[in-house]
């Protein structure tokens, strides 16, 4: 037999939880008191605060009521080990989505970081690591049958899978390829994000690890391909080979800036020195 009976007010002080947190929960049947008295008065054992503490673990863990409700009304081993389960599949989605969002941060504040320690204009010498980049291909603009909607919906499609996958990028930069720069073409030929190394279901290319003569650019995208000639030339002027394609990213954009005149962006090409 029950030694003692619990108000709402004191049943709710044990489980530190509101007053009308139980109220509810006896609303829509999920914990209903243990007694009723002939006043009225709702009266709950000490045998339910077990019960309470699973509540509020499953909810900790996003789980709707309506499912809780649903457990309590079929409890087993068999059950609660199907639910608890479900729950690790659900934290280990969850935590890997706050990684990927991390990983956006922490790529978001290097960069914001970075551009404020480089000179606009300037030309140097950086090595790069080998990286991945998960790419769609540029359209021609000059072609009569451009279409700015398909277009646009590819380079949607490439930043949302390429996020779904661990892509740290803010937006899409561009590449261009050799070839193109050997023939004095600077329209870029391929849009890509990074992705961490052995992402697959995506056409992939690699930027390989080597030495990049880099220029950081500051302007609106459409002096861009100038900016690109530049890089190019400076190359050849220093006697370099160019070893591989060029690479842009922005290091700041329309999310930092209203004026496309403070754009900064980063221009880089692989080289090979004599």
């Amino acid at each position: 037999m029950e030694k003692h009976r619990f108000k709402t007010a004191e049943f709710a002080a044990l489980c530190g939880v509101k007053k009308d947190t139980l109220l509810h929960y006896d609303h829509i049947g999920l914990l209903k008191p243990q007694w009723v008295g002939e006043n009225g008065y709702r009266y709950y054992s000490a045998r339910q605060i077990p019960t309470y503490d699973l509540i509020a673990t499953l909810r900790r863990l996003g789980t709707p009521l309506a499912e809780i409700r649903s457990y309590l009304t079929r409890r087993s081993p068999e059950a609660l080990m199907d639910l608890l389960r479900e729950k690790e599949a659900d934290w280990e989605a969850e935590r890997r989505r706050l990684a990927r969002m991390g990983a956006f941060l922490h790529n978001a504040k290097d960069k914001m970081a970075l551009a404020q320690t480089v000179r606009p204009g300037e030309i140097r010498l950086e090595t790069f690591p080998e990286a991945h980049c998960a790419v769609v291909e540029a359209p021609d603009f000059a072609h009569a049958k451009f279409e700015e909607a398909v277009y646009l919906l590819h380079v949607r499609q490439l930043i949302t899978w390429a996020r779904e996958n661990g892509s740290p990028s803010q937006a899409p930069g561009d590449i261009i390829c050799r070839e193109s720069l050997e023939r004095g073409d600077f329209m870029e030929d391929y849009y890509y994000c990074l992705v961490p190394p052995g992402t697959t279901g995506w056409p992939l290319r690699v930027r390989p690890a080597g030495t990049y003569a880099v220029l950081y650019h500051q302007g609106s995208y459409a002096s861009e391909y100038g900016a690109c000639r530049r890089l190019r030339d400076w190359v050849l002027a220093q006697g370099y080979a160019i070893d591989g394609d060029l690479y842009e990213e922005d290091l700041v954009n329309d999310i930092a800036s209203e004026d496309p005149q403070s754009y900064l962006l980063k221009l880089s090409l692989k080289i090979q020195m004599p």
